[in-house]
Formats: structure tokens, C-alpha cells, sequence
């Protein structure tokens, strides 16, 4: 996933900006929610979630090492735990999501459905997955939004089969 995720972080990097709100909807290594804080800057807030006790813990120490943990709120919960963690009168910059055969893309659509009503202008709502039939639900329900509101984009690595589908608030 490291080519998309690359790709996916010099997107993000031109239009999350400090003070922004992020979501980091599945923490795994955390090199996302490192990267997140490292844009929000001291005035923005990385909500970072997982429902796996070794990620928080190793994301947490690693934040700390870099100095980036006061700008994190590591959540105990898996991404279902996402819509009573955000405010919904604070737009929300961006919103991040690693997808693999276990998620449960239903569940994550639900998700998803107030997150876009959330996005500040030019915000963003990314999914990223390292098998496109992880994406299908998402994508069909992508290709729905309406066009002068939203605008959908969806990226896959050649060789390393990897896949992303991107959706951007105009």
C-alpha cells in the first residue's frame, strides 16, 4: 500500500492545512496518524481510531517520540465509533480509511454517509485498500454522489495491485 498511501499523502498535503480536524478511521501502524498531526499543526485536532489495544499503544508511544501527542486523540473503538466523536458544526479536513477483506464495508458506508455531509470545502474522505473487490460497496455508492457537489476519483497501483478511491467536497 506504501504507492498509494504516498500518492494519497501529497493529495492530502495540498489541501489539509494546519488547524484542520482529520480522521484517522483505522490507526494500523500509524504512519497515517503521524502524518495527519504532522499537518494539522498545534491548532488542529487527528482523531485516531482503533479497537486493537497493541496499535494504540505502539501509535501512542511513537506520537510521543515525535512529539506529535498532543495533537491525537487515540479512540479505543473501531471506525462504527466515528460519528459520536466528531462534531458536526466543525468541518472536517480529511478522513482516512485502510480497508482489508475484515471491514465490513456496510458498516464503514454508514460511516461514511455523515462524514461527506461534515467535510469542510475541498475536504476529503479517503479509502484505501489493497484489493479492489474491498472497495466495491464504496464505489458504487461514490458513484452516486452527486457531481458539482462531490467530485470522485479512484487510483490503483499496476503492480502492486493496491486501490484507493478518493472523494473530495467541492
Amino acid at each position: 500500500m506504501r504507492a498509494i498511501q504516498n500518492l494519497a499523502q501529497l493529495t492530502l498535503d495540498e489541501y489539509l492545512h494546519v488547524g484542520d480536524i482529520a480522521i484517522d478511521g483505522s490507526i494500523k501502524r500509524g504512519d497515517i496518524t503521524r502524518f495527519l498531526a504532522s499537518r494539522v499543526g498545534d491548532k488542529g485536532k487527528v482523531l485516531a481510531f482503533s479497537n486493537q489495544k497493541k496499535e494504540i499503544d505502539d501509535v501512542a508511544t511513537s506520537l510521543f517520540l515525535s512529539g506529535l501527542h498532543e495533537r491525537v486523540d487515540l479512540i479505543s473503538k473501531d471506525f462504527t465509533g466515528i460519528p459520536a466523536y466528531f462534531d458536526p458544526t466543525q468541518p472536517i479536513g480529511a478522513a482516512l480509511f485502510q480497508i482489508d477483506a475484515a471491514t465490513d464495508q456496510e458498516a464503514l458506508l454508514n460511516v461514511i454517509k455523515p462524514l461527506l455531509m461534515a467535510l469542510k470545502d475541498q475536504g476529503m474522505i479517503l479509502l484505501i485498500a489493497n484489493d479492489a473487490t474491498e472497495l466495491d460497496i464504496l464505489e458504487d455508492y461514490a458513484k452516486t454522489l452527486p457531481e458539482k457537489a462531490y467530485g470522485v476519483q479512484k487510483f490503483s497501483d499496476l503492480l502492486s495491485k493496491d486501490h484507493a478511491i478518493l472523494i473530495q467536497r467541492l
